[in-house]
């Protein structure tokens, strides 16, 4: 059971089976509309092509990806560009780009380079002098981070150029142990998202669906009317009541949704937390 699954459940439980079958079917061959399952439709057409990028958009994965042992593509005067290779990214990609960041200073590299453990992120535990059961040590090792020279870093500039590639403006490469604070697209499946939150993402989907039904079917279902001259009775009543779907699901993916991905991407969420709680540090 993932978030996916759960979503289509509850769109078949929610929406008669009937307009799910007229919707989804207006647009394919005869010959060819048997080929896939209803689920498989619903998958294909609405929940990969728009829920999965508009979850992208307002949500993700932060991560840490150092760029140490990044050769840069390009680089002229204050002009670097890095693309990042596909195993720090965990063959996602990059949706945002943050910050740079400096990395420890008592940290050390793996093989391939990045700190700690998957995706780039800091993984504490193997970083040298790191105290997880002390947090005074913790304290007073940010302190030290905190009062070293960062300023050259605080103008720089990252754009996303291309497909994981950042291009960073108004940075000196010479500094050691430099980062940068991304955002990376959601697992395919959502594997990323608490079970907890499989019900608001599947209210998402479910007036997702209903949106799609009705820009796909009011037009024609009117055009029939009016040349038949026959009422189409509970099935037009009921695809009328979708009217306001659309916005329903711009206010929730707004209102709603967004800070459920928020609380979800831990990395970020436990940033602003400590953010609020410890400014300074």
């Amino acid at each position: 059971m993932n978030a996916i699954i759960y979503a289509i459940n509850e769109i078949n439980y929610q929406i008669p089976n009937e307009l799910i079958s007229a919707g989804m079917c207006i647009d394919e061959q005869p010959a060819t509309i048997n080929l896939t399952s209803l689920d498989e439709k619903i998958l294909r057409k609405v929940i990969k092509k728009r829920v999965l990028l508009d979850a992208n958009i307002v949500g993700g994965i932060e991560a840490i990806i150092p760029l140490n042992n990044i050769q840069p593509s390009f680089s002229e005067h204050f002009y670097t560009v890095y693309k990042i290779p596909s195993e720090l990214t965990n063959n996602k990609e990059i949706i945002s780009a943050l910050s740079l960041i400096i990395l420890p200073y008592n940290g050390f590299f793996n093989q391939i380079g990045s700190v700690g453990g998957p995706l780039g992120v800091i993984n504490h535990s193997r970083i040298v002098g790191y105290n997880p059961y002390n947090p005074v040590i913790n304290v007073a090792d940010r302190i030290g981070n905190a009062a070293s020279p960062t300023g050259l870093l605080t103008n720089a500039h990252i754009e996303i150029v291309s497909y994981n590639t950042l291009l960073i403006y108004a940075h000196y490469r010479t500094l050691a142990n430099v980062g940068v604070r991304v955002v990376l697209e959601n697992d395919s499946n959502l594997n990323n998202i608490q079970p907890r939150s499989y019900k608001n993402f599947s209210i998402l989907c479910v007036l997702a669906v209903k949106a799609y039904l009705y820009n796909k079917l009011i037009i024609p279902i009117n055009s029939g009317y009016l040349a038949g001259g026959q009422d189409l009775g509970t099935f037009k009543s009921v695809l009328e009541s979708y009217s306001s779907a659309e916005e329903d699901y711009q206010t929730f993916l707004r209102e709603k949704w967004s800070p459920t991905a928020f609380m979800n991407d831990t990395t970020r969420y436990y940033r602003f937390l400590g953010s609020m709680i410890a400014p300074d540090l």
